[in-house]
């Protein structure tokens, strides 16, 4: 009859080696586990890319990054939210840029901002299961990113859905409109040295105008789907749920 205290000893070496071979599991399935996937959605103001972004987050449960990549830019450079937003996604001068640092006593130029914005960027995607919305991301991760959506509309269908919304007077929203896509325009240009709406610099164009929300979503999908990538078979699984 073996001894109690031997007993003790074998037990504890095999409650030792289960414990690590769970541990060893646990690591061959994060090193196995495919990233998810990493969108990117460009839009024109009251196109309904916000819209498409934010269902397409929910459907598939990615992190959302918009207004919060300002916020964490001003945290890594140790700016404050509204320095940061004279940056993003506007067009500022050169001496507005050096009076706003004489204010700040910081000097946080246009091309500092483009490198912290990459860096935050790349890290957020690094690990996927994420989306963007704006912030020239789709300029930043290229090739890397799984999809690169933009949704443009009509100037007309855009006043609409801002006029719904805001209860404003036509020529109010039109310069709203006209405001909003400028500014992008020169961000885009003066920060990464190109055009906005570059269709080379996107995987789906959609036209608000002439393709419902429904139908974004459910086209954004079937081109996931068909990026033939090692998460696509339990995407198709799950959707097969649904």
């Amino acid at each position: 009859m073996p001894f109690p205290i031997t007993e003790m000893l074998i037990q504890r070496q095999l409650n030792h080696w289960n414990r690590y071979r769970e541990f060893l599991c646990d690591e061959e399935e994060m090193e196995t586990s495919p990233r998810g996937p990493v969108i990117t959605v460009s839009r024109l103001t009251g196109s309904g890319g916000r819209t498409l972004a934010t269902l397409l987050a929910e459907r598939l449960d990615l992190g959302f990054h918009d207004y919060s990549i300002v916020e964490k830019i001003a945290k890594d450079q140790n700016l404050s939210d509204a320095a940061v937003e004279q940056l993003d996604e506007k067009s500022v001068s050169p001496v507005n840029l050096w009076v706003q640092s004489v204010l700040r006593q910081r000097n946080f130029m246009q091309s500092q901002y483009k490198s912290v914005l990459s860096k935050i960027i790349k890290e957020l995607a690094e690990s996927g299961n994420c989306i963007f919305l704006g912030r020239g991301a789709n300029l930043i991760l290229g090739h890397d990113a799984t999809l690169r959506i933009r949704v443009i509309a009509s100037m007309s269908y855009r006043m609409d859905r801002i006029r719904q919304r805001t209860g404003d007077g036509k020529v109010e929203t039109r310069a709203l409109l006209e405001e909003s896509d400028h500014n992008r325009e020169e961000f885009v240009r003066k920060v990464f040295n190109t055009e906005t709406g570059q269709p080379q610099n996107f995987d789906l164009v959609f036209n608000a105008d002439r393709i419902s929300m429904d139908g974004m979503l459910e086209l954004s999908m079937l081109a996931l789907l068909d990026r033939n990538t090692d998460w696509a078979p339990a995407l198709k699984e799950r959707l097969a749920q649904e």
